[in-house]
């Protein structure tokens, strides 16, 4: 892997979602999950409004049971298992996922 892409990555991933123009804190009770990923707030006021609707700040997620790559809606289905909600791109993948929760989540480490 390229080390440089690597760091550029890193650094993306520490901007606060509700406001990129700050960085978001390491303190573990600043991250919030959304399909397994980790988004990290620069205080508490941005991560509760993140909490009220995360697909609208978010992104692009992958569905964890097709791997489909997609942009959640407020309509889209959801799930919430072991801190945070999982967005699918169908209610298939939903119900595969609620069946079986452990096979397919995505642990990231905060």
């Amino acid at each position: 892997m390229d080390s440089d892409w690597a760091l550029f990555h890193m650094q993306r991933a520490l901007w606060d979602p509700i406001d990129p123009t700050r960085l978001g804190s390491l303190a573990e009770d600043l991250h919030y999950r959304v399909n397994g990923e980790v988004y990290r707030f620069a205080d508490e006021k941005d991560m509760h409004r993140f909490m009220d609707a995360p697909h609208l700040w978010c992104g692009q997620l992958r569905d964890p049971i097709s791997g489909e790559r997609f942009l959640p809606s407020g309509q889209s289905p959801c799930a919430y298992w072991v801190g945070g909600p999982y967005y699918f791109a169908s209610d298939a993948n939903k119900e595969a996922f609620v069946a079986d929760p452990k096979k397919y989540e995505v642990v990231r480490a905060m």
